[in-house]
């Protein structure tokens, strides 16, 4: 009988070993409860939050309920459960004016599967829209020259092509300010030869350099009938309010509590 007993023991030690290592395979996964956030500025969604042994990740999807920008900065936040702590490590999610924006953010660890976890939110700021506009001056199609200087920002042309029927040119741009560098070349425009202005119909959203960031865009500008040969003639992008220079405004921090959804948990792991 004694025998018997310990085998059964020793059986159902096994079997309860086996089913806590299939918890920490990498193939077993923790998925979490949705939540989200309001305040006067944004409403974040948390979604598809899921963690294995050696990460938990989760998707944000953020609406900017303002008229100016927002940054969401995934180093800046932070998992914690019980002494474990550790930082996002993806790129800034940038929320333009009254848009939205998602991102997956990712945390690298061990023993990443708890029943509940924190997310602190540090990393939110603003970024006044209606920030003074950094004047550049007109650029001339074909090229007198290639660089010029609008404020903090320092840009380039790297090509331009000139058609009867259509004008494109890509340019590169880094901010070397004391702030934070809004670019949006949407909203410059062509001169024509008769003096009419033709707006960009590139579509961009626009983005939010830090000191020494760089990036590049395309601007296009279709024909215009009666308004002159773009090809045989010279016309002149007017930059309008393409470059602004403005101040990171950090909002209050925020700490979220991620909770195990059972049920999704076991169906998801049948």
């Amino acid at each position: 009988m004694k025998k018997l007993l310990f085998a059964m023991g020793l059986l159902m030690s096994l079997v309860a070993f086996s089913q806590k290592e299939k918890k920490l395979d990498k193939g077993y996964q923790y998925l979490y409860k949705e939540l989200s956030f309001e305040t006067d500025d944004y409403k974040i969604y948390i979604i598809d939050a899921k963690a294995v042994a050696p990460w938990a990740k989760f998707k944000i999807r953020v609406f900017n309920k303002t008229n100016d920008y927002l940054i969401f900065k995934p180093q800046e936040m932070f998992y914690s459960a019980g002494d474990f702590n550790v930082a996002g490590t993806d790129k800034d999610l940038v929320i333009p004016p009254n848009e939205e924006a998602s991102k997956t953010i990712d945390f690298k660890g061990s023993a990443m599967q708890v029943e509940k976890f924190n997310i602190e939110i540090k990393g939110i700021y603003k970024v006044a829209g209606n920030a003074p506009v950094s004047a550049a001056p007109d650029f001339t199609l074909p090229p007198a020259k290639n660089d010029f200087q609008a404020g903090g920002f320092t840009c380039k042309l790297i090509d331009s092509k000139q058609a009867t029927d259509k004008t494109t040119a890509k340019f590169g741009c880094t901010y070397e300010g004391s702030g934070i560098g809004i670019l949006d070349p949407y909203k410059c425009a062509a001169v024509m030869p008769n003096g009419q202005d033709n707006a960009n119909v590139k579509k961009y959203n626009g983005v939010l350099l830090e000191k020494g960031k760089y990036e590049d865009f395309f601007v296009h500008f279709n024909e215009v009938a009666g308004a002159g040969d773009m090809q045989k003639s010279t016309i002149k992008i007017k930059w309008n309010d393409t470059f602004r220079e403005s101040k990171l405004v950090p909002l209050k921090a925020v700490t979220l509590e991620m909770l195990l959804d059972s049920d999704k948990t076991k169906e998801k792991n049948k």
